[in-house]
């Protein structure tokens, strides 16, 4: 009975002590994400002037038959692709 109970409280003792490195890591993140953001209008307005015009979005034959979007800057399939680039521009005009 006794070892039974020591058992339980070395379990409870290591679910506590997960719980608050989880806790500990969470803030951590979560404090180095905010200070790695750009903060204002202001980054908005250049994340908005780096992305490039509407009108440069094309597609093109690639040699397997598939049309893929592309820019001036390459294809739209990079880095989130078409939608993602699309989305930015929603997120812009407002």
């Amino acid at each position: 009975m006794f070892t039974n109970r020591v058992f339980n409280l070395l379990i409870v003792i290591a679910l506590v002590a997960l719980v608050g490195l989880t806790v500990r890591e969470v803030s951590a993140t979560s404090a180095v994400i905010a200070a790695s953001q750009p903060h204002g209008d202001l980054a908005k307005a250049e994340e908005c002037l780096s992305l490039p015009a509407r009108s440069s979005i094309y597609p093109v034959n690639m040699e397997n038959g598939l049309r893929l979007p592309h820019t001036k800057d390459g294809p739209t399939g990079l880095d989130g692709g078409l939608i993602s680039l699309l989305s930015n521009y929603r997120d812009c005009s407002q």
